[in-house]
């Protein structure tokens, strides 16, 4: 693509993101000021999942409509057929996350372990196809024009702003929530998902890491505190330049050979 063309594709998919995702989150909280579309309504959960299907539907439509066939997009997001090692930084990342996670008791176990399985699951076609967006148009794209940090940065302050409508909405996971607790937890849980694309290429990765995060989000109980976060955020973001520049040294030496 042209740098126009880039521009242009996700200047479109970030307006069709926001518009879908303003008019049903939007539409749940005026209905919710008015005692409609509870929490516990019939109609809540599917209004509340299309628009966070969102980003995906957004992907789908721009670049199909840029020109990428529609069997590439279904291959890029869907595309399990990976190195084993890329499957591996995934575990790395989510290990770390556990790990980080239960030493700063932001999370506490609640459930059993094997029920991350069923979650992760669960969770890819409720979150972890926004990756389809996220980690596939906008961070890529901003990569382009900008170091690295600062595109993920820049996503990130994109994706956390586009979750702001659901700390005002009774029903989600985020209702009782901190949103600058959650903001500096979501610095770290974008390098991740920023490290991993670029090493490995994948956007199925992306996908499989968001649903999998998600998943022990809820098998573990979430208790954000500012020690927590930071210290969690910290060593993930210090991993995620590691990684980055390691990959750098490698592809600066490769040149220099050839």
């Amino acid at each position: 693509m042209t740098d126009k063309k880039i521009k242009k594709v996700t200047l479109q998919y970030l307006l069709i993101t926001f518009v879908v995702t303003g008019i049903t989150w939007g539409g749940i909280y005026i209905a919710q000021r008015y005692g409609y579309l509870m929490g516990d309504s019939a109609l809540f959960y599917p209004i509340y999942i299309f628009g966070g299907a969102s980003s995906t539907i957004a992907s789908f439509i721009v670049l199909v409509k840029s020109g990428m066939p529609v069997k590439e997009w279904l291959k890029n997001v869907f595309g399990l057929k990976q190195n084993p090692l890329s499957y591996l930084i995934v575990l790395l990342f989510l290990l770390c996350f556990i790990v980080l996670g239960c030493i700063t008791k932001v999370f506490v176990l609640t459930m059993p372990l094997w029920y991350l399985v069923l979650f992760t699951f669960q969770n890819i076609f409720e979150g972890g196809l926004e990756e389809a967006g996220w980690r596939f148009i906008l961070q890529p794209n901003l990569e382009k024009v900008m170091p690295f940090s600062l595109a993920t940065l820049a996503t990130c302050a994109i994706w956390t702003l586009w979750h702001l409508p659901l700390f005002f909405i009774d029903g989600t996971a985020q209702q009782n929530m901190n949103f600058g607790l959650f903001s500096i937890f979501f610095v770290g849980y974008s390098f991740s998902l920023a490290i991993i694309k670029r090493l490995t290429g994948s956007v199925w990765l992306c996908v499989l890491f968001h649903a999998a995060l998600n998943a022990i989000c809820s098998v573990f109980a979430v208790k954000f505190s500012l020690t927590g976060n930071i210290i969690i955020t910290a060593v993930i973001v210090i991993i995620a330049l590691f990684l980055n520049k390691y990959k750098y040294i490698q592809h600066y030496h490769v040149d220099a050979e050839e």
